[in-house]
């Protein structure tokens, strides 16, 4: 930005430079002009004067008297008190010099100046250089031209001084001129940089995530406008932020994202998928709320959903809904892994162990109204349908199957503090995790009794690590 400052005031200073020297020249050469055309017309009104204040004396002259010639010396005398006049001479009609403002000059022979062709034999002459002015005046007597008066100007002595001073007062306003526009230049990019610069800089914050920095129009010009067309876009990313914080609340990432960057309008149609679902409730739930108000009865499903969302998100589960004062989470949707029954098995464990720690801390705690919960939880893997399930006015991204009933019914039987899983489940863990089979057991809703497995959560579990290596091989 103070690179576009610097050129600007370089090309602002340059044009002004160019510009004024450009006219001082001009009006110098005009102001040179139309002084030479004065100096002529003085000096055609000077000859003419004396080519006629001469014609007498000097034809006196010519017939060989001899008390003319001081009335000569007189005119020549006069004309020469004029400013500027260099020589003055009166020639007769054989060139011959009779009186002349240079003593050394009188009776030699000078140049006379026939009349040029067409001219008429009385039209003055003007011979001009840049520094002399010579006009040529003939004396005329009866149509009979008898002789010429010449006068000679210096030029420099009538014109330079003048041409000087008005140069000199040229200059100090051009130089007047170039600092009121180096001063008007400068404050002119001031105003067009200033608001530039904090526009770069508020677009610099804003692509390092300060989404609330705004800038201040300070004109309606096209950086006005341009200023609060930035201001626009800092409302509509601060909003749009301010919507994925909010919905991300409720839905999952993955779908987030779909529904942000994704095509307007895609359908994010079901795919079947084998997945790992768990369902916790807590136990007792509605007999440990009856003489809690509402309040407390929110306050402590949030401090239970809090667990178990931080141990299901941190093993890579997906939270599908919660259902009055259970969990529905799956494992292996919308994003795959190697092992999502492992998985889960390693967030149910640690989700009791979580529990388990907050009752212990209450009942060291001296806080008598927080109540201590027991979880019961259930795990299945299988194929379930995954997507978006619901109409064009409300939609849920969700697992719908078989599987889900199975898991939410092997939650039903899970006793406070336990976790049942299914031979499915047992199958893919085996080895990883210590389970104990629970026998047979007959599911609401199913005709085949399945065989359940309990999970041994005092035996040490294998590093999730080195499992979830040996599932991914």
């Amino acid at each position: 930005m103070r690179s576009l400052q610097l050129k600007f005031s370089a090309l602002v200073v340059t044009l002004l430079v160019v510009g004024s020297v450009s006219l001082a020249w001009i009006a110098t050469q005009h102001e040179r002009t139309a002084l030479a055309s004065e100096v002529e017309k003085r000096g055609r009104a000077v000859a003419m004067n004396l080519a006629g204040a001469a014609k007498e004396p000097l034809l006196s002259v010519a017939r060989g008297e001899l008390g003319p010639e001081l009335t000569l010396e007189k005119l020549i005398e006069d004309v020469s008190d004029g400013e500027g006049v260099t020589a003055v001479r009166l020639l007769g009609p054989d060139g011959r010099i009779a009186a002349s403002l240079d003593t050394d000059e009188r009776e030699s022979t000078g140049a006379l100046h026939p009349p040029l062709p067409g001219e008429e034999p009385d039209a003055l002459q003007v011979v001009r250089d840049s520094e002399r002015l010579q006009v040529v005046a003939p004396i005329v007597f009866s149509g009979v031209r008898v002789g010429e008066a010449q006068v000679e100007f210096d030029l420099t002595v009538l014109i330079d001084p003048i041409v000087r001073s008005n140069t000199e007062q040229l200059g100090a306003a051009a130089l007047a001129v170039i600092a009121l526009g180096v001063f008007a230049g400068v404050v002119f990019v001031a105003l067009l940089v200033g608001p530039l610069r904090r526009l770069r800089v508020g677009v610099e914050q804003l692509t390092a995530g300060e989404l609330s920095v705004r800038v201040p129009p300070t004109s309606r010009d096209e950086v006005g406008e341009l200023t609060r067309a930035f201001n626009k876009m800092g409302d509509s990313l601060q909003q749009k932020e301010r919507i994925q914080s909010a919905f991300g609340r409720y839905v999952n990432d993955f779908v987030l994202a779909q529904l942000l960057d994704g095509p307007e309008d895609e359908p994010q149609a079901g795919i079947e998928r084998e997945v790992t679902l768990l369902f916790a409730d807590i136990r007792g739930f509605t007999n440990l709320s009856e003489g809690l108000k509402a309040p407390k009865v929110v306050s402590l499903l949030n401090e239970i959903f809090q667990i178990a969302s931080d141990c299901i998100l941190d093993h890579g589960g997906t939270i599908d809904k919660y259902i009055g004062d259970s969990v529905m989470a799956y494992f292996g949707a919308p994003d795959t892994h190697p092992n999502p029954s492992l998985r889960a098995g390693h967030a149910a464990v640690d989700l009791l162990a979580a529990v388990d720690a907050r009752n212990l801390a209450i009942g060291e705690s001296d806080e008598h109204e927080q109540l201590a919960v027991d979880l019961g939880i259930g795990v299945h893997t299988g194929v379930v349908v995954v997507g978006n399930i619901g109409s064009d006015r409300r939609t849920d991204y969700t697992a719908i199957g078989d599987a889900v009933n199975v898991a939410q019914r092997l939650e039903k039987l899970a006793k406070g503090g336990d976790i049942l899983v299914s031979e499915a489940v047992w199958r893919r863990v085996r080895g990883s995790v210590e389970m104990h089979f629970e026998g047979e057991r007959q599911l609401s809703g199913r005709q085949e009794p399945i065989h359940v497995y309990s999970v041994d959560r005092s035996a040490p579990a294998v590093p999730k690590t080195s499992a979830d290596s040996a599932q991914g091989a």
